[in-house]
């Protein structure tokens, strides 16, 4: 399985997101799955590439805009998807990945949620997606998917374009569920 990550190319220093980065990156390397990402081997980004390049079962695919290709060097990658603009990137890889996992990260990664499930709704893929609310991190962003709801500026239904688990361990027990289906 082709899975995505969306996360930060920042260690923000933090240790209670690491046990949910830790335990991504060896579900994906354990499994010999794919990771695919925007290929900064700095932060949450780099740390979950070391663990999974290290297996070489796994395969690691990049999409990543011009504007930072000179991360590239120090990063090994099967498959690379270099784009103009962060829109051709998210692009990028959606085509590459099964599936769409979110945790905790900036700007880029808020973009990416948004992105990915609004291009969902569009019938632009049909990838699943989920955010990991590892510390409550997301809860901010829930809450005002909540909002949303209620003020009826979206549909009940489009709930179920995501999945949100509350730890690494439900969103493995989620990922192993879809990879068997």
């Amino acid at each position: 399985m082709n899975i995505f990550v969306g996360c930060g190319s920042k260690d923000n220093g933090y240790p209670w997101y690491r046990d949910t980065i830790l335990k991504l990156a060896h579900f994906i390397a354990d499994n010999n799955h794919n990771y695919v990402f925007g290929g900064s081997d700095k932060g949450i980004m780099g740390l979950i590439y070391s663990i999974v390049s290290a297996n070489k079962n796994s395969k690691v695919f990049v999409s990543m805009c011009n504007a930072y290709k000179d991360e590239l060097k120090k990063i090994e990658y099967e498959k690379l998807v270099l784009c103009d603009t962060v829109n051709e990137r998210k692009n990028g890889y959606t085509e590459l990945s099964d599936v769409l996992v979110f945790i905790p990260g900036g700007f880029g990664t808020i973009d990416e949620i948004m992105a990915a499930i609004e291009s969902k709704r569009a019938k632009e893929h049909n990838l699943p997606i989920v955010i990991i609310n590892s510390c409550d991190y997301f809860r901010p962003l829930l809450e005002m998917f909540e909002k949303i709801y209620n003020e009826g500026f979206a549909d009940e239904n489009v709930r179920r374009l995501y999945f949100v688990a509350s730890s690494a361990n439900e969103a493995i027990d989620y990922l192993r569920h879809i990879s068997n289906t």
